[in-house]
């Protein structure tokens, strides 16, 4: 049995049954019969399916905000916002079902070739497999179901344990429309279970989509074998200011950047590196900001920060600030928890050995670090094991043209933070951040196979 929680008081909001095995069984049988016919609906009905879809979900974003906020503790602004995005990734979608395409392939570039001729498809690559997180427990859901469904496949999605509510009230909508039955699928099962590896040996799925955390990629890797992976792993994101730039007219959404759902978030700024002339400006600045934001209930329309997802995460956020401390780190605001709630925390003359400056914190937790010049910049930028998404803030042209060719991130964002997405976008990164990419398009081709046609003349 899942007992899901309100995380704000520890109320519980709804008790699941968890999947069996013969139920995970049954799943993937019907989610195979759902493979066969969804994968012969031409495109523009799979289209107007999915954007019927994407206006359902707009019609209940009230109710989907205020599940989203009690099971995962976000803030309801933030709530409705996800919301959007998840109407929108499923619109996209829909746009993109008319769009998946293949091309010709020129075959006389060497004489045995001459007398040919060749075109390759995309075709659909089976039933997928997701593993989705807490912290955007809708439209990350969206981003791994809208792509399955518009490139032809059927999907069964593993929902955090924390926060399925949300993908299951997803599920209902989908089950409105005239899709096959079971195209959509969820399964209820704590993390590391023998459902969950039941999906990942199965030879019947053709693919796994996973966001989440590096250990537990790698983990997914060797129980599945030899699959197709799309996996989005996390990062450390760095935000770069530079002395030329507007930093002061961006100092809000810096603060957010940081602090944005507790900062449970991927792309959130977890280190903020500043010229060292502005160092002593920027941060009176990033605490002055910092110390308006509001703690509290996420349903009340004011909040900005609300509980973590568990006082376990909280008291580990706790366990890295105080290690930092430990080890000649300064605590400048925050540094303190009540029960799940971490408060905003900014820290300095953090080193590079404590965990909060070389892993990945997700949580309310930024470090503020001086550098010298243009290459220090780069190199303390780049000295963590992840490369997702990095923002850059600068004038200067030579400077922001030698940041993107040189920083070793996925996504390089010039004048804003590395807390930007927009759903269409490849989404991905480098070194320990994933495998793959996501975003409408990108992760539709993940989602298929090519198939090549050659003619003899």
């Amino acid at each position: 049995m899942v007992l899901v929680k309100n995380k704000y008081n520890g109320k519980i909001i709804e008790e699941i049954n968890e999947t069996t095995i013969k139920e995970s069984e049954e799943t993937l049988n019907n989610s195979i019969k759902a493979f066969k016919k969804i994968s012969k609906i031409p495109k523009y009905k799979i289209s107007e399916l999915l954007i019927e879809i994407s206006e359902k979900i707009t019609r209940n974003s009230e109710e989907l905000a205020t599940i989203i906020s009690q099971e995962s503790g976000k803030p309801l602004k933030y709530s409705r916002k996800e919301v959007k995005r998840a109407s929108f990734t499923i619109m996209s979608s829909g746009e993109e079902a008319k769009q998946i395409r293949g091309e010709t392939i020129p075959l006389d570039v060497e004489p045995r070739g001459e007398g040919r001729f060749a075109y390759f498809i995309r075709v659909p690559i089976g039933p997928v497999f997701s593993i989705t997180p807490f912290n955007d427990p809708l439209n990350l859901v969206a981003h791994k179901v809208g792509p399955a469904i518009a490139a032809g496949n059927s999907i069964i999605n593993k929902p955090s344990s924390l926060t399925p509510l949300s993908s299951l009230k997803l599920e209902k909508i989908f089950e409105e429309t005239d899709l096959p039955e079971y195209s959509f699928q969820n399964v209820i099962s704590e993390g590391n279970s023998d459902v969950t590896k039941f999906f990942l040996n199965s030879d019947k799925i053709k693919k796994i989509s996973f966001t989440g955390g590096v250990e537990t990629g790698e983990k997914i890797i060797k129980i599945g074998g030899l699959k197709k992976y799309s996996m989005e792993l996390g990062s450390n994101s760095p935000v770069i200011i530079f002395k030329d730039s507007n930093w002061k007219d961006s100092i809000d959404s810096i603060v957010e950047a940081a602090f944005e759902s507790q900062g449970q978030n991927c792309i959130h700024a977890q280190r903020i590196l500043v010229e060292e002339n502005i160092f002593d400006e920027f941060t009176e600045n990033l605490i002055k900001y910092t110390e308006k934001l509001k703690i509290g209930d996420p349903l009340d329309e004011n909040t900005d920060i609300g509980p973590m997802i568990s006082e376990i995460e909280a008291k580990r956020i706790e366990e890295w600030v105080n290690e930092a401390k430990s080890m000649g780190g300064e605590i400048i605001i925050g540094g303190r928890r009540k029960e799940n709630i971490y408060y905003p925390t900014i820290m300095k003359n953090v080193p590079k050995e404590a965990r909060v400056w070389k892993y990945e914190a997700f949580g309310p937790v930024t470090l503020v670090i001086p550098f010298q010049n243009i290459n220090e910049a780069i190199d303390i930028a780049n000295d963590v094991p992840y490369g997702l998404q990095a923002g850059v803030f600068a004038s200067n042209i030579d400077t922001i043209m030698k940041m993107i060719d040189l920083l070793e991130f996925g996504t390089v964002l010039i004048n804003d933070t590395s807390d930007f997405r927009i759903d269409t976008m490849p989404f991905g990164g480098m070194k320990k951040s994933g495998l793959g990419r996501e975003g409408i398009r990108f992760a539709i081709e993940e989602m298929t196979e090519i198939k090549l046609a050659i003619f003899r003349k």
